[in-house]
């Protein structure tokens, strides 16, 4: 397997630690397109030495938390003194220059589910008992110590398998009383308050299942069955073979004898805007709808609706539109699709005079000898509210606005003009973050962040820089500030990833996510407090989002 290189030599006897207790763990290959480390890749800083008192301080896992882990997992903090060693449960952990520390280890015996922490210098001994739990049931760690769960953030960790299958056979209950009330009357509820159904930033989440990932996005307006209130949920109808589910604060009842929408589209037609072009599709009523970005063209499923387009009206000569077709899948769903001379750069769905627009937006002009001058950018400095903390207490909002604000004026340097979506210590809502850069006409939404590892993963294999996209539209951007990122910070390349988070979900701008670094690895908490590595983060994103519209086709 080809070899990868840490950029900081101080984290290669970690490595090399990590993998010797670890047995089979091997270091992931890289992604195909993701360039190896040049040999000159920058060094972090070096940790400062810190010397004071002992004082053992666990930053995770706290006092009596449940650990999620099969077998092994991390657990850091600091002791304040680099020169002092530690044992954790008989084991030497490593020590950092400035007291931090970070171990992998076996899981305590369920029988004394605790560390016991002894730090030393010299005659000077200080110990701390750490109790922790587990799920039950227990099982003893007897297998080598490895990766025992995958992910990312500690966001959300799989069911039991006891709850697995009960889940299926809920399926198949929800499944034999679908059959059941197909031929029964339909009671309709309303989704939303219609008062807000203008506002393309207001949307009703809809779920594969109760408490499940956000994958639909519907008007405030829109009338669908109901099926059934669960706790918290509702399950509603969106056609024949289509269920969701949305929460019940978002649900209205409506007079028992309300009738069923009707909706019927009809001809369409293309037109032009200030920002791009519309194409409009009259429905009657708001539906509920999906949309997919292609290539060079955008579906929209149209649920409980009748296609009758005899007639599509282009009326731009030079149109980004190139045709609208559309078919009949089922009864009650039809498809729209919207094929254009180029990869869409933004959408967005919007609702008016009983018709359906797709407001694509038009790329901007770019001068290539200054990329970024005239573009407004958003910078988003990741959280609060939460976020990670590092093993002497940096926490993630307080890490990320500096890395903000020096990003802020290299983008300014370079002609753009910048959004910040929060310029303070505040708590900033993560659905308001996309909103203020929609509601800004962005060119481009950045949010910078610091990564952790749930339950159960070695924090030592791959301490490095990620990137993540949501809309296919952003893919490009991703890349490129990833290898932006790679380049400037030295870590290891862990890749451009798809994952779906709230603040880059919107649709009007590409927009993408960065995990610059490990803010629990003791190396990169210990570089993200200085400004040259601030800078090195800030210039990484820079780079990437000046080539990115460097390269961005002119249509």
């Amino acid at each position: 397997m080809p070899s990868l290189r840490f950029a900081t030599a101080a984290l290669v006897p970690l490595l090399a630690a990590a993998l010797a207790c670890a047995g089979s763990s091997r270091l992931p290959a890289p992604a195909p397109d993701a360039p190896f480390l040049p040999d000159a890749a920058p060094l972090l800083p070096p940790v400062p030495a810190v010397d004071g008192p002992l004082a053992i301080r666990v930053v995770y896992p706290s006092a009596n938390q449940t650990i999620t882990s099969r077998d092994s997992n991390f657990i850091f903090g600091s002791i304040g003194s680099g020169r002092a060693s530690l044992t954790i449960n008989g084991v030497l952990a490593r020590v950092a220059p400035n007291g931090a520390f970070l171990a992998f280890l076996a899981n305590p015996s369920p029988d004394a589910a605790q560390y016991q922490l002894v730090a030393a210098r010299g005659a000077d001994t200080v110990r701390l008992t750490l109790p922790i739990r587990y799920r039950a049931p227990v099982v003893a760690a007897t297998l080598p110590i490895g990766d025992s769960t995958a992910g990312r953030k500690p966001e959300a960790f799989a069911t039991s398998r006891a709850d697995t299958l009960a889940a299926l056979a809920s399926r198949v209950d929800s499944m034999r009383e679908l059959l059941v009330r197909r031929d029964q009357p339909l009671s309709y509820v309303q989704l939303g308050d219609p008062s807000a159904a203008a506002d393309t930033d207001r949307v009703i989440i809809g779920r594969p299942s109760a408490g499940g990932t956000y994958k639909w996005f519907f008007a405030p307006g829109t009338i669908v069955p109901l099926v059934e209130r669960t706790e918290g949920f509702a399950r509603v109808q969106l056609d024949d073979d289509l269920d969701v589910y949305v929460d019940t604060a978002d649900v209205r009842d409506l007079p028992p004898a309300t009738l069923a929408p009707r909706r019927i589209l009809s001809n369409m037609r293309v037109r032009g805007a200030s920002s791009g072009e519309d194409v409009l599709l009259p429905i009657g009523q708001r539906a509920p709808y999906f949309v997919e970005e292609r290539d060079r063209a955008i579906e929209i499923t149209l649920y409980g609706v009748r296609g009758n387009t005899d007639i599509v009206n282009y009326a731009a000569s030079d149109s980004m539109v190139r045709t609208v077709e559309w078919r009949q899948e089922t009864a009650r769903r039809a498809r729209v699709t919207v094929n254009l001379r180029a990869a869409p750069f933004g959408y967005l769905v919007l609702w008016e005079n009983n018709a359906l627009v797709l407001r694509l937006r038009g790329r901007p002009a770019i001068d290539g000898r200054r990329p970024l001058a005239g573009l407004t950018i958003a910078v988003d400095p990741g959280h609060p509210p939460i976020g990670a903390t590092g093993p002497t207490g940096l926490w993630e909002p307080q890490a990320t606005l500096p890395v903000g604000f020096r990003l802020k004026s290299i983008l300014e340097e370079r002609g753009a003009r910048v959004v910040m979506t929060r310029t303070t210590d505040s708590v900033v809502a993560l659905g308001d973050r996309p909103i203020i850069a929609r509601q800004a006409n962005v060119h481009a939404f950045v949010s910078i962040h610091l990564n952790a590892y749930p339950d159960g993963v070695n924090p030592f294999v791959a301490p490095g820089t990620g990137t993540y996209f949501f809309r296919a539209h952003s893919e490009p951007l991703a890349r490129e500030v990833q290898r932006g990122m790679v380049s400037r910070m030295g870590l290891m390349d862990l890749g451009v990833n798809y994952d779906n988070l709230a603040v880059v979900r919107g649709t009007w701008y590409p927009a993408v996510l960065c995990e610059g670094a490990f803010l629990m690895i003791p190396e990169q908490e210990a570089a993200l407090r200085t400004p040259v590595f601030q800078d090195r983060y800030a210039r990484g994103v820079a780079d990437g989002i000046e080539r990115y519209f460097r390269t961005l086709p002119s249509r």
